[in-house]
């Protein structure tokens, strides 16, 4: 059990999109029930959490740090499958399905997670509706991540997918602003791509190219539209620019019917 439960509730709701989406529309009484049947953990950084293969016990959600997802073989090669910044949840289709966990979950800093434990969750999603709809969101959005990720290890070009990757971020912290963050490290958000640091470097300069200033983590957008060139149908949807902005864009597939 979390104990002052009311004191977490801010770090618990954050995320760069605003409240988790798991508490999204929970009454205070839901959200207490929830955090009374969970508890609160500290973590070293590369601690893991789940290892692929195991049968996960609890949601985690991460309220501070972040942590990632990842497959690995018999020879040790790791794929980056998911990173998670504070407000994100992990292992909701592997308890829903009832199998084992197809990734392991480590941490990647010091770092602070709720664990919801799974009879809770199946027990709680038949008596709140609200809840229910907020594990589907959050699974039918792991769905789409995941189609985006093959499609930039398949489809795209490595500028491609980095722009896309970039493109993203930027959305999800305000396309309004100018500057924006990376919330992990260069060499992460490569391997999550599926591209070597060395093909990540030689993209970012391509995107120099294009307008973009890059020093560390922050990315400055210095022409306007630079990032538009990586716009599709799924990105457009959650752009917030206003509808005059979006039609003098000469990237929008919104209104020029094309696919980037």
């Amino acid at each position: 059990m979390i104990k002052n439960n009311l004191q977490i509730w801010p770090r618990a709701f954050s995320s760069s999109n605003g409240k988790s989406q798991i508490f999204k529309g929970l009454s205070e009484e839901s959200l207490q029930k929830i955090l009374e049947n969970s508890t609160l953990q500290h973590f070293k950084k590369g601690q893991l959490l789940v290892q692929q293969g195991d049968t996960p016990s609890y949601i985690y959600l991460v309220i501070k740090g972040s942590a990632r997802s990842f497959r690995s073989n018999t020879d040790g090669d790791e794929t980056t499958i998911r990173m998670l910044a504070v407000g994100d949840t992990c292992m909701e289709t592997s308890i829903f399905m009832g199998g084992i966990s197809p990734v392991t979950l480590q941490t990647t800093e010091n770092s602070q997670l709720i664990l919801i434990p799974s009879p809770f969750i199946k027990n709680f999603v038949l008596q709140n509706p609200q809840f229910a709809m907020n594990i589907l969101k959050i699974m039918a959005q792991h769905y789409q991540n995941s189609i985006q990720q093959i499609d930039s290890i398949t489809l795209k070009s490595p500028t491609q997918s980095v722009g896309y990757y970039f493109l993203q971020k930027h959305l999800e912290q305000g396309s309004d602003n100018t500057e924006f963050e990376l919330p992990f490290k260069k060499s992460t958000i490569a391997n999550h791509l599926g591209i070597t640091p060395e093909t990540f470097s030689r993209a970012l300069g391509q995107l120099k190219k294009m307008g973009l200033e890059i020093e560390g983590e922050k990315i400055r957008i210095k022409e306007a539209f630079a990032l538009c060139h990586f716009c599709d149908l799924d990105t457009a949807q959650n752009c917030t620019l206003s509808d005059i902005a979006k039609l003098e864009c000469p990237h929008c597939p919104l209104h020029t019917g094309t696919h980037h």
